[in-house]
């Protein structure tokens, strides 16, 4: 084996040859490193190399969260819900606002209150009805507007009902990834798909894009997953879910057991008393359900809305 010295003449001879001026050669980087082997030295730029470098901060995937945030951010029209019959911060001395007062107050106190009167996940609150076209969006939509007109409590609004999406419709919430889209791809975070809006106390988690598979979607262990990491993350808000009707779809059955609260909205005059008890019957692993009788009438002596805690009474006359 020849020594280091005749190693590195011949090396040496090999870089004499190349007419790359000013630049090192392939040659002489190799006499470098054969240099520095037999010496068993090693150069700065040499041991920087081994070294684990410190990553890069990727400043455009940040930049672009923060403006997807930004844009999800939205300009309810209160003149528009106001005309709809909706409540508004401009229309809290109405008389439906009076109504949503009496509607909250028992909702507010299982969830927050001390002592028996507070239940497990009370501040999770489903709004469904027997059948379509009772009023349950109008109920939830108008409950989230009275419950974030109060000045400590937050309302985080979820729209589940895959198959009519009234309640982006109403509140014009266009083209905005949501809930099921949450379910279906993996990269996508729970804050990002917030909506925030000129109610400093309302958020919305829209429903989201529409897939053929979205009714799976969200009786799946990954909705079920969700919804235990969503009342975790925000013990501390009132969480508002508009379902699909229980007689209707199979979601309100499936969110029953995870929820601490349902409103059922009846429409008087036109829900028999043969759907109602179907429609319990499907949503009885919830305790905690409450009643809103709705479209009563205004030429009724008694309210519009006529409001009952449980179902107790109803079961007893059955």
């Amino acid at each position: 084996m020849p020594e280091n010295g005749d190693r590195l003449d011949l090396v040496q001879r090999l870089a004499d040859k190349q007419n790359n001026a000013g630049k090192q050669s392939l040659a002489e980087r190799a006499a470098e490193k054969l240099a520095l082997a037999s010496h068993g030295d090693r150069s700065p730029s040499a041991a920087s190399a081994d070294m684990p470098q410190k990553p890069k901060t990727d400043n455009t995937s940040t930049k672009n969260k923060a403006s997807s945030r930004e844009n999800r951010r939205l300009t309810l029209d209160f003149r528009k819900l106001e005309d709809a019959g909706f409540i508004t911060p401009d229309m809290q001395q109405s008389h439906v606002a009076e109504e949503f007062r009496a509607i909250k107050l028992p909702l507010l106190r299982k969830a927050f209150g001390t002592g028996k009167g507070r239940i497990e996940r009370g501040n999770v609150i489903l709004v469904t009805s027997a059948q379509p076209g009772e009023g349950k969006t109008f109920t939830a939509i108008n409950l989230a507007m009275s419950i974030a007109s109060e000045r400590d409590l937050h309302v985080l609004l979820i729209d589940i009902d895959v198959y009519r999406h009234d309640l982006e419709n109403i509140l014009e919430i266009k083209d905005q990834k949501g809930l099921v889209d949450l379910l279906v791809e993996d990269d996508l975070n729970l804050p990002d798909l917030l909506v925030r809006t000129n109610i400093p106390n309302l958020t919305i988690l829209p429903v989201g894009n529409k897939y053929p598979e979205a009714p799976e979607l969200l009786s799946s262990h990954k909705m079920i997953a969700l919804m235990a990491d969503i009342a975790a993350r925000y013990p501390d808000r009132v969480i508002i879910i508009d379902s699909p009707p229980i007689l209707a779809s199979s979601e309100a059955s499936v969110f029953a057991p995870l929820v601490g609260q349902i409103v059922m909205v009846v429409e008087a005059n036109k829900t028999n008393q043969e759907n109602v008890a179907q429609a319990l019957k499907r949503i009885s692993t919830c305790e905690n359900i409450s009643f809103v009788v709705n479209k009563v009438g205004s030429d009724s002596i008694m309210s519009p809305y006529r409001t009952y805690e449980y179902y107790d009474e109803y079961r007893k006359q059955k």
